[in-house]
């Protein structure tokens, strides 16, 4: 058998290299198509399959309220947790955290990490022990003794520089001595794979936590053996209705959500990757149906030595294990070249999910995705290979041996299903490319959606300040400098004289930012207070006048802040349109005044003072909510909203500048003023409205890529299936072209036979679009049905490309000299 194997092997080698027109064009097409292939599933297995680096990742669950976007979860109070731990019985213990950016001073100079707070039962659930040190104790989270640090093994590698005597030595996190108790393994981070990350135990002590109705904190659990998520999910819901009727005034009534951990570190990629896993199967299925046409043409030539086998003894089995070790050899050559392929993909790939998905960062080639294009290249050599076999081992012996050359034609079912497989081809290809088309549409639609800013000529930067703690903490008023004093207005007074730079904005969330956002109930001077579950909210900000001139923000009513509005003077607000409208129905909002702190007092409530359009917050697939913007100038240390509107800031200026020179020039002004502010996430206001679209615009590069590559390949095929079609009939075009045919006509006889299976192919394409519109519609944001001008525009490119494709072969059977193609006679 072995024997056998080997010497089917080397003759198919011979035969390869002697058509190598056929072999280049067919490993090419299934390197594309099992090269993206491996790299499309190496993005699944490390994003989806791998297992979280905990021994107990598969009985972790996030726990949280459900938002209004029914994704992600809301955070939840330390009252609430207390309760689930005390009346819940699917729990084997509770967590909770809370993140934020901090800066870490290391031995050349401070960064910008990321810092967990956390209960100090985190690595207990997890079931992780530190590589050096100890974990957290019980005692960690008390007021005074919650100094201590637990850093990642990157940051001990980069920032300490691995430094084997570290435990027990102090490091500065924002400025405040923390003493180092424990360093992870590499690979150990939370939530996911946090590399620049520290940990510290969250202070229970702290008065801003116990308040029920004080919801900061993301809640996670682990299971006890043999729950399952939907039982604790019930027992929750159960647990939060009997809270909802203790504690009306406090509890929300959002229902609690509970997902297995690891789906809800990936659960807003799912949709638009699987997805994409499914075009790329497309892809795959195209270059198959490709080569298994080239094969197919191919045969045809070849039906003499298979007459002469057969005559010989060779049995239909035999002949089909010959045909079939080619296809496993062109297979596997594609694989080799696919490899390569997967390689550039990746990179691609990675490029736009490294920030858009859980291990974006870390995806890679390895021995799976090997194994994977190994295991590819036999199923695609079964599934180009098969037919093409099957076909060619039914000619009788009797039709081959009658027929004297290669190019005196072939049979019509072969004909047949030789013009099936490039209307499968177009078909698929069109379908493909109508998808990727509307995704682009919709992205356009989405950019001129009105945004209630104006972009353009807006560049932003996050600052982290290094004296700033969680925002609820409970800060010294005589301790906290005054930031609108000793850094905000110094910057804007030095950007102001910066030749390009009109305007100069502060803002704690910029437009379109998803990330940290501050929401508030909405109590309203002159009115009962509601409960916590029947409670109306906004969100809140604090901005600066210059912020309204940066975006352009329209002005409805009233007036924006301007310089009669001093730390002395009352505070004042800025509402939204949508607020306006939920909280003050057919009423005049100005003057009205907004509950903007708990202790009672002058500086207790803010009077609005103007209404602007709406701002979108954080998609622009998602309608505004109601928004309070406070005047951060205003603010000072004794004002119980300071410790939340200087927590976290963003600098926005518009600018004529190049956005190269623009960072430079802002870095340049915070470095002068607070060297100790670091400053990142620098983005164009473009980018940022780009990246808000999300999983849109991720899905829609990425069919745009794999509708391109889709387009090649079928070209490629219409290409090389016409080629060998032509060279089939050269006789038949020498006797038409001897009889007098014009070459036109001959000409036009290839194209028209392109023309129908084209026809054919959109007319099918379009079909499957259409039926799949549910699917689309799952995808694809404010889609009601097909743009016409679209599938227009997709159809006509297919279409000429197709023509093009075949515009060569055509000429080159006009152009057949009737003296050569008859004396293959």
């Amino acid at each position: 058998m072995a024997t056998m194997f080997w010497n089917d092997t080397k003759y198919a080698l011979r035969q390869l290299i002697k058509t190598p027109g056929f072999t280049l064009t067919a490993v090419l097409t299934l390197a594309l198509g099992i090269g993206v292939n491996a790299a499309m599933f190496s993005v699944i297995d490390q994003v989806f399959l791998r297992p979280l680096p905990y021994p107990n990742a598969g009985r972790l669950v996030r726990i949280g309220g459900t938002p209004q976007t029914g994704t992600g979860f809301n955070t939840v109070s330390i009252p609430d947790i207390r309760d689930w731990q005390a009346r819940a019985h699917s729990f084997q213990g509770i967590g909770f955290y809370s993140m934020q950016p901090v800066t870490l001073e290391g031995t050349d100079g401070a960064h910008v990490i990321a810092q967990t707070l956390s209960s100090t039962n985190l690595f207990d659930l997890l079931g992780v022990r530190p590589l050096m040190g100890r974990s957290f104790l019980p005692g960690d989270s008390k007021d005074g003794t919650n100094h201590v640090l637990i850093v990642s093994h990157d940051v001990w590698k980069k920032y300490l520089h691995s430094d084997p005597d570290i435990i027990g030595r102090t490091v500065k996190v924002n400025t405040d001595p923390y003493t180092v108790i424990g360093v992870l393994a590499e690979g150990i981070g939370f939530p996911g794979r946090a590399d620049d990350a520290v940990y510290v135990p969250l202070n229970m002590d702290d008065k801003g936590l116990q308040a029920r109705d004080s919801s900061a904190l993301m809640a996670f659990g682990l299971l006890r053996p043999g729950v399952s998520v939907e039982q604790v999910r019930n027992e929750l819901n159960s647990i939060h209705e009997q809270l909802l009727k203790e504690y009306p005034k406090e509890e929300s009534k959002d229902r609690i959500r509970v997902l297995d951990y690891r789906e809800s570190l990936t659960e807003s990629a799912s949709p638009a990757l699987f997805a994409l896993n499914g075009a790329i199967i497309v892809v795959w299925l195209i270059a198959c149906a490709n080569v298994a046409g080239l094969m197919l043409t191919r045969t045809n030539g070849r039906r003499r030595e298979i007459a002469i086998r057969g005559a010989l003894g060779a049995g239909r089995q035999r002949l089909m294990q010959q045909f079939l070790t080619e296809s496993l050899l062109l297979a596997l050559g594609g694989a080799a070249v696919g490899l390569g392929v997967a390689s550039v993909a990746l990179r691609l790939l990675k490029h736009y999910l490294e920030d858009a998905v859980f291990n974006g960062d870390r995806i890679h080639i390895d021995a799976t995705v090997c194994v994977f294009l190994l295991l590819a290249s036999c199923v695609s050599a079964l599934v180009f290979g098969l037919v093409p076999a099957w076909m060619a081992t039914k000619v009788p012996a009797q039709e081959g041996l009658r027929e004297g050359a290669a190019a005196t034609g072939t049979s019509k079912r072969q004909a047949h299903l030789r013009d099936g497989i490039v209307i499968a081809e177009i078909t698929l290809t069109l379908a493909l490319l109508i998808a990727a088309g509307l995704m682009m549409r919709t992205l356009i639609t989405l950019r001129q959606t009105e945004k209630g800013f104006v972009a353009e000529h807006v560049v932003t930067a996050m600052l982290f300040m290094p004296t700033h703690g969680a925002w609820w903490d409970v800060h010294d008023p005589e301790k906290a400098a005054n930031l609108v004093q000793v850094f905000y207005q110094p910057v804007i007074d030095r950007l102001m004289h910066t030749p390009g730079i009109t305007a100069v904005g502060f803002t704690t969330v910029r437009p379109l930012e998803p990330g940290w956002n501050f929401i508030d109930a909405i109590v309203i001077n002159g009115r009962p207070k509601p409960n916590k579950s029947d409670e109306p909210s906004a969100h809140v900000s604090g901005v600066n006048d210059g912020y309204f001139k940066v975006f352009g923000v329209r002005l409805l009513k009233g007036r924006f802040f301007d310089a009669q509005d001093t730390p002395a003077s009352p505070i004042v607000a800025v509402v939204n349109e949508s607020f306006a409208k939920q909280v003050f129905p057919g009423e005049d909002p100005l003057g009205k005044q907004i509950e903007v702190a708990d202790a009672p007092g002058p500086r207790h409530w803010a009077t609005v003072v103007g209404v602007t359009g709406d701002v979108h917050q954080h998609t622009l697939g998602e309608a505004p909510s109601p928004e309070i913007d406070l005047n951060l100038m205003q603010m000072n240390p004794r004002d119980e909203m300071y410790a939340i509107l200087s927590s976290f800031m963003n600098i926005a200026i518009r600018t004529s500048l190049p956005p190269t020179v623009a960072e430079k020039t802002i870095r340049s002004a915070i470095q002068a003023i607070a060297p100790d502010i670091a400053m990142q996430d620098f983005k164009s206001m473009d980018d940022v409205v780009d990246d808000s679209m999300g999983s849109q615009t991720l899905a829609a590069r990425l069919l745009g890529i794999f509708g391109f590559a889709a387009l090649l390949i079928a070209v490629a095929g219409i290409y090389g299936l016409l080629s060998y079609s032509v060279s089939q009939r050269t006789r038949e075009f020498g006797v038409r072209i001897a009889l007098g045919s014009p070459q036109s006509k001959v000409l036009w006889l290839v194209l028209r036979h392109a023309l129908i299976l084209l026809a054919v192919g959109v007319a099918a394409g379009i079909a499957i679009a259409v039926a799949a519109s549910s699917i689309m519609r799952a995808f694809i944001y404010g889609f009601h049905g097909y743009d016409i001008f679209t599938v227009f525009a997709v159809t006509a490119i297919l279409a000429v490309c197709g023509l093009g494709a075949s515009y060569i072969p055509a000429r080159r059977a006009a152009g057949v000299d009737p003296m050569e193609a008859l004396r293959t006679e």
